[in-house]
């Protein structure tokens, strides 16, 4: 059995990986599924200055306290960024990084400056004109969520995601990441899940990079961008044979 940490994106919370969590542990693992500080049942914490370095120390503390090692750590969207750094950190107790539909950085790295890339520039364009004009709208520092039907996530489920969805800080997307070297590549096995059921997406753009590369393995689900919330029991599966 695996001990498995999970690690939700922009605007999410822990609750996102429900369904996923139950099946994996009705499996026998151990899985935590931490909430970065500002969302979730965290949104009391909320503040234009967290910034992505508050959610790297979110995750590496919640490793540390649950004193766990030989790790199965996947990160979805967002928490590509967050789990990367957690990497860099703590590689030694990481036995596989999985990036779920998620972005993955390098030092130096933005989650904004990483949408030039991933994108077409009218496209990445439209992305940082809604979460910047959203952050500056009221002067707050807080870009809004981006609507479950904007993802393709399944009717059924749109509003749930939309009522637990909340504003984020707009520091986190960008934020550059900082690393210290290595870490990433310390990590023997990477495993790149495509959820290939939406568009525009940018993360084709990562699983097209690392296809075929040294240690990483790619893998695609039928799906929109959320997953854990529509293929929970795919997810779990997958993530559990890991």
């Amino acid at each position: 059995m695996a001990n498995i940490v999970l690690v939700h994106g922009a605007w999410h919370g822990g609750w996102c990986w429900r369904d996923t969590a139950r099946a994996l542990r009705a499996a026998g693992h151990v899985v935590v599924t931490p909430t970065h500080t500002g969302v979730g049942e965290r949104a009391h914490q909320s503040s234009e200055a967290i910034t992505l370095e508050t959610h790297i120390r979110d995750v590496v503390g919640c490793i540390e306290a649950e004193e766990l090692d030989d790790i199965v750590l996947c990160g979805h969207s967002y928490g590509g960024m967050v789990v990367t750094g957690v990497a860099d950190r703590l590689a030694g107790r990481i036995r596989t990084l999985v990036y779920l539909d998620a972005f993955v950085p390098r030092n130096g790295d933005s989650l904004n400056g990483l949408l030039d890339a991933a994108l077409a520039p009218e496209i990445a364009a439209q992305f940082l004109g809604a979460f910047r004009g959203t952050a500056a709208a009221s002067h707050s520092g807080l870009m809004q969520p981006i609507p479950a039907a904007m993802f393709n996530i399944d009717e059924a489920n749109r509003a749930w995601v939309d009522r637990r969805c909340v504003a984020q800080a707009l520091a986190t997307f960008e934020m550059p990441l900082l690393l210290s070297g290595g870490g990433l590549e310390q990590v023997k096995e990477r495993v790149y899940v495509l959820a290939d059921g939406w568009d525009p997406s940018p993360f084709r753009h990562f699983a097209k990079l690392y296809e075929g590369a040294d240690g990483w393995r790619i893998e695609k689900i039928a799906c929109s961008h959320d997953v854990m919330v529509d293929r929970p029991a795919e997810l779990a599966e997958l993530l559990g044979a890991l």
